[in-house]
């Protein structure tokens, strides 16, 4: 699925002027620059200004003062972004209105949406936040949740591009741009698949349940041989590993990104068990606030 077709292929970055934020934008770069397209910076204004270093030097001058400050502050963006990577074209807008609103709607025939966490919670574990977790749950487009340097491991070399597949129609567009990104980047893929048995209860032997077992491991590779059908020819270089285990899907991106400190986890927005309805599934959900690499959520 392309998702800049019907113009200008670019990257859009949700900014605020954070450090986390800059984190997110410099992610962005480095894509824009393998793809040779443009980046995007986006700052949503409201009224008052939430507390961020956008609005640092902001007083009680009203809102027409706000507004100016907001856009000297994106231009101050801008140019320093610019400057990182002169081969770049990077724009930016200061627009009114919430970031649910104004990201979703400028990222409407973008790349991919680009925005970072708001930190580690008390529990050590990632803060998505309300306004990430709608973003991905209802753009058009990837986003990708790029977590801050001091929760992200420093590691030598690039690890591989990681992504959760399940059989579904879905599942193979999030794949395919596990495989693009893989790809672009030079990295391996390791294609992760799961499956979760119904309980046997206390009738079935252990025996049983054990004979049983091979037959539904074999079918769950099978899936997964599948979903990679074709894959070899559209993808040469792409070195590509299966995953394939009976476990809680969440549990295992977790664990497979962590142990080979991946550097892009991918899933769906909802998988095979998902409603319609939903803003976005659980196992995006629990990938998104557990993860500690840059987490893409493909779009159905």
């Amino acid at each position: 699925m392309s998702f800049a077709d019907g113009g200008r292929a670019r990257i859009v970055v949700g900014v605020d002027g954070t450090l986390e934020s800059r984190h997110a934008t410099t992610w962005a770069l480095d894509e824009a620059m393998r793809r040779k397209e443009a980046v995007e910076l986006v700052h949503a204004y409201e009224y008052p200004p939430p507390l961020l270093p956008f609005y640092d030097s902001a007083t009680e001058l009203g809102e027409d003062h706000l507004r100016q400050v907001a856009r000297e502050a994106m231009s101050r963006e801008v140019a320093d972004t610019g400057a990182r990577e002169p081969g770049i074209a990077v724009t930016g807008e200061v627009r009114e209105g919430t970031p649910i609103e104004v990201l979703l709607d400028a990222a409407r025939d973008a790349r991919m949406l680009v925005l970072a966490t708001r930190g580690t919670g008390a529990l050590g574990e990632l803060v998505v936040g309300s306004t990430g977790t709608a973003l991905a749950g209802q753009a058009a487009c990837p986003v990708v949740v790029v977590p801050s340097p001091a929760e992200t491991a420093a590691h030598t070399a690039p690890g591989p591009v990681v992504v959760g597949v399940d059989g579904s129609s879905h599942g193979q567009a999030v794949l395919r741009q596990a495989l693009e990104e893989a790809d672009l980047h030079g990295l391996p893929l390791i294609v992760v698949h799961t499956w979760r048995r119904m309980p046997g209860g206390l009738s079935v032997p252990v025996e049983e349940q054990r004979r049983r077992f091979r037959p539904e491991q074999v079918s769950h590779e099978l899936v997964v041989s599948e979903a990679l059908a074709g894959a070899g020819q559209r993808f040469p270089e792409v070195a590509v590993t299966a995953w394939v285990r009976e476990d809680h899907p969440v549990r295992a991106l977790l664990e497979v990104a962590r142990s080979r400190s991946a550097s892009l986890l991918l899933v769906g927005a909802r998988g095979s068990g998902g409603y319609p309805g939903l803003a976005l599934g659980s196992v995006a959900l629990g990938v998104l606030h557990h993860a500690t690499c840059p987490v893409c959520v493909v779009p159905d």
